[in-house]
């Protein structure tokens, strides 16, 4: 059985998690603020591919967490707007 901590090794091994703070960025520079919610749609993913991909982004100085929130669309609960730097 895989533990959370073995899936985020392989998902940094794999070059995936570096795919999707690319695939998060390009998102940005198009509409300047989102939603994990929002990105995922946009993908054709589950909202779980972008959720903690935002922090990860953020802690590298590229985008920033918003006083703003908005409905998720899946859920019906009022979600974090990120924005770029």
């Amino acid at each position: 059985m895989i533990n959370s901590k073995q899936a985020h090794e392989d998902l940094i091994n794999s070059g995936r998690k570096e795919t999707l703070h690319r695939l998060i960025m390009a998102y940005m520079q198009k509409h300047k603020t989102a939603t994990f919610n929002e990105i995922a749609m946009y993908y054709g993913v589950h909202d779980s591919v972008f959720w903690r991909r935002l922090n990860e982004v953020a802690k590298n100085g590229l985008i920033v967490k918003t006083d703003e929130s908005r409905i998720n669309k899946s859920s019906g609960k009022n979600i974090a707007v990120w924005k770029l730097v």
